[in-house]
């Protein structure tokens, strides 16, 4: 059985997957979105813009090592709290950055990141790709190590999702649905494995060589571990 959109989700409830009281990182994005350390809702246009750049007057700078195209090779991460469960898979996703810090990700090739999980007795697994791109700016020390964090305003509004559960029950959650729609109650529904703000967002980077690792930040609650070998 396939569907899409609300309907989808209010199937996956009679299912009992139900996990309204979960959530991912909470954030809640929309057309575009502060790219402070709060990840809180911006009235900020959206820069509508198809190749890397961040809102209007931000001012970003990024280490040497991470200036570059970078392809995707996995997402891996942990679910833990309300549910607890695995994610691995995002393969492909590509995320180019210069040197004064603009950085698109493009989730076009993206390959799908499955995820499974268990909740009041019940495996909940299934899949979920991003499509779109996201664009900002990105500010970073000189250093090989550190935090990347986005500054001005990060361009959600091309990002879509498209998710599929295989159990308990096969069905379509969400159909290419725009991350803004998906926020709440969709990402909770999966247990929080959705990020609605992947990539481009504070995080801890490591680059060794041709390899970069996006994590999240010390303490912080998002889920998963990107890894990125120079293209």
């Amino acid at each position: 059985m396939r569907t899409t959109g609300k309907a989808a989700l209010a199937a996956v409830a009679v299912f009992g997957i139900g996990l309204a009281g979960c959530s991912g990182n909470g954030a809640t994005p929309g057309s575009s979105t502060s790219a402070g350390a709060s990840g809180g809702p911006s009235s900020a246009a959206p820069s509508g813009s198809a190749s890397a750049g961040g809102g209007a007057g931000a001012t970003g700078a990024a280490a040497s090592c991470l200036v570059g195209t970078w392809k995707a090779s996995d997402l891996t991460g942990k679910l833990s709290g309300p549910v607890n469960g695995t994610l691995t898979g995002g393969g492909g996703t590509l995320l180019t950055i210069d040197s004064a810090g603009k950085t698109q990700v493009d989730f076009g090739p993206m390959q799908p990141v499955t995820f499974t999980f268990n909740v009041s007795g019940n495996d909940v697994k299934g899949t979920f790709a991003y499509s779109g791109t996201v664009n900002g700016t990105v500010k970073t020390p000189t250093t090989n190590t550190g935090t990347l964090e986005p500054t001005g305003t990060v361009d959600f509004s091309s990002l879509k999702v498209t998710v599929d559960l295989s159990a308990p029950a096969a069905i379509r959650v969400a159909d290419k649905t725009p991350i803004s729609e998906f926020t709440g109650t969709g990402t909770a529904d999966t247990g929080g494995a959705v990020d609605a703000q992947p990539v481009l967002k504070k995080s801890q980077y490591d680059c060794s060589g041709n390899t970069l690792k996006l994590s999240p930040p010390q303490g912080g609650a998002d889920t998963g571990t990107w890894t990125f070998t120079k293209s």
